[in-house]
């Protein structure tokens, strides 16, 4: 008879679906090679290893593609990590001939979903039979960071004066793309050691890292809301001939600097330039801690200042070295409008005392 086979993640949803011809009466279901291996028995979480002979044998494909698959697992076993959280870690390397075995002692285990797991689960509850599979595999495979692609959004915190609702409104504008490349190479060539230039290696590797701007200033909750959406777009389709800059309407869809009518001026405001680093897991440490260690002094803030000067809008004395990354810039910004005067106090003075800074970066 036709039956559906269908492969479906842990979660149970459909990722794959083709027809194959059957004698059982059952539905198989089939679970990708990324995301086999894996069962949490509430206090062990367990995970089956592959060498890339292993890899080659079960599923085929080179050495470009066993990376790759590599990668896909320990992202899917962070995943399990953050579903189990707490829960004990343990590795169970393939092995064929155990495996094999196990199979055999019992036919109906080759309709298990997922037998690697079943098979490793199995192995875990007789720790002298796994101390035997570990010795004879004592290698573990991983990708290290030198390819492992990432991305991270940072909000570049800019305190500015804002001495009429006009200002506020071109304070919404989209940022001139000149403008944007004369900031991002300052910021690079002040503020940052040399880093190589970023070159894809497959839909999740790469090597090398970029900086990129997001063309409009938005509030620094925007950074926080958006970054993981973000960082997953810039992770599945940025490639070398793309812009040098984040499209911010297209990103977040919504306004991103509303105004309210009532505001009264000359104000504070704290606004946010939107930075994301992409590139292999060392390369985006690096830039982070870089980025960590700037003072204004190293920052491109006259080209800031020559831009909002039109506007009638003024940078906030001493401020504009803050950087955080998406998750953390509720903490920051709080930090920031603690050390920034109260309207009473801006229109009582008009201009805000000059303030020694503390740089910071979560």
């Amino acid at each position: 008879m036709t039956l559906f086979v269908i492969a479906v993640d842990r979660n149970g949803q459909v990722t794959d679906l083709t027809f194959a011809i059957m004698v059982q009466t059952e539905v198989l279901f089939v679970v990708s090679k990324e995301k086999t291996g894996f069962v949490c028995d509430k206090q062990r979480l367990i995970y089956v290893t592959y060498s890339q002979e292993d890899f080659e044998e079960l599923w085929g494909g080179d050495l470009n593609a066993y990376k790759d698959f590599l990668l896909a697992r320990q992202r899917e076993f962070q995943r399990w990590q953050e579903d189990h959280f707490g829960a004990w870690i343990l590795l169970v390397p393939f092995d064929k001939e155990d495996y094999s075995r196990w199979l055999k002692e019992n036919p109906l285990r080759n309709n298990y979903r997922d037998k690697h797991a079943s098979w490793a689960l199995w192995v875990a509850q007789k720790p002298e039979q796994l101390k035997k599979i570990r010795d004879r595999h004592p290698l573990q495979n991983y990708i290290l960071k030198d390819e492992s692609l990432q991305a991270f959004l940072f909000g570049w915190f800019l305190p500015v004066i804002i001495n009429n609702s006009t200002g506020m409104r071109l304070l919404k504008r989209t940022i001139p793309q000149d403008v944007l490349c004369e900031i991002r190479q300052e910021l690079i060539s002040q503020s940052m050691q040399p880093f190589p230039e970023f070159r894809r290696i497959s839909a999740l590797r790469c090597s090398g890292a970029t900086i990129l701007l997001g063309d409009r200033l938005v509030y620094p909750d925007a950074i926080d809301q958006s970054g993981k959406q973000i960082e997953e777009s810039l992770i599945t389709s940025w490639k070398n001939t793309s812009p040098l800059y984040l499209n911010m309407d297209e990103l977040l869809g919504t306004n991103p600097l509303p105004i309210n009518p009532h505001w009264r001026y000359p104000k504070v405001a704290v606004v946010c330039l939107p930075v994301a680093v992409l590139g292999c897991a060392f390369d985006c440490e690096t830039i982070t801690v870089q980025l960590s260690r700037t003072e204004c002094s190293d920052l491109p803030m006259e080209i800031w200042r020559n831009y909002f000067h039109p506007y009638g809008i003024e940078l906030y004395p001493g401020k504009g070295a803050d950087f955080a990354v998406a998750g953390y810039t509720k903490h920051i910004h709080n930090e920031i409008e603690r050390d920034l005067p109260s309207e009473n106090e801006l229109h009582k003075f008009r201009q805000p005392p000059h303030r020694e800074y503390i740089w910071r970066i979560k």
